[in-house]
């Protein structure tokens, strides 16, 4: 489940986990030199770091939500992805190749990691709502995960995948569509979920 403290977070809280994880991911400290380098020279923290901007801006008195629809439209442009506005998340998300990523008004937790091509939202617009997307989890290229769902915590979601039903903490869901293995590699469910 997500963590609704991970929701709450201030947008420099988020930064900063965003910092740690990608720090994390490349096995090196946070320091000057490594923020600049994420700031100015790598797409995927500039595409996390645009949301946060987003989040920063809507609290501009009277234009807030204007310019973050700006912040947000232009972003979509630069990296042919798109965050909804509607979609919460918390820190420490980990995008390395933002490109072709489409996340509805979704609930994605804390220390995500979405590689390109992943597509999560609702199935129609009839679901009662869109996915949930619990703590630690990573959704690999070209996994799509649709309808009112969770997908729990520490779960992975295995390239070209679609999830079409609920996956359980620290477990792996692959295929299309997708079964479930727990985190040893034997199966829990042979068929479809």
């Amino acid at each position: 489940m997500v963590d609704e403290q991970a929701l709450e977070e201030t947008v420099i809280e988020k930064i900063k986990l965003d910092l740690a994880q990608w720090a994390h991911y490349e096995k090196t400290s946070i320091g000057p030199f490594f923020v600049l380098r994420m700031v100015f020279l790598t797409p995927g923290f500039q595409f996390v770091f645009a949301r946060r901007v987003q989040e920063a801006v809507v609290h501009v008195p009277f234009i807030g939500r204007l310019l973050r629809r700006i912040f947000w439209w232009a972003s979509c442009l630069a990296f042919g992805s798109e965050l909804a506005i509607g979609a919460q998340i918390g820190g420490g998300l980990y995008v390395p190749h933002p490109f072709g990523i489409v996340v509805g008004c979704s609930r994605l937790g804390r220390r995500i990691h979405l590689l390109q091509n992943v597509t999560i939202g609702r199935k129609t617009a009839e679901d009662a709502r869109d996915p949930v997307i619990g703590d630690d989890v990573t959704i690999t290229a070209g996994a799509v995960v649709l309808g009112a769902i969770t997908v729990g915590e520490g779960a992975t979601i295995g390239a070209n995948s679609v999830v079409l039903a609920d996956v359980p903490p620290h477990t792996i869901a692959i295929g299309a569509p997708a079964r479930i293995l727990v985190s040893r590699g034997t199966a829990v469910a042979a068929g479809p979920t």
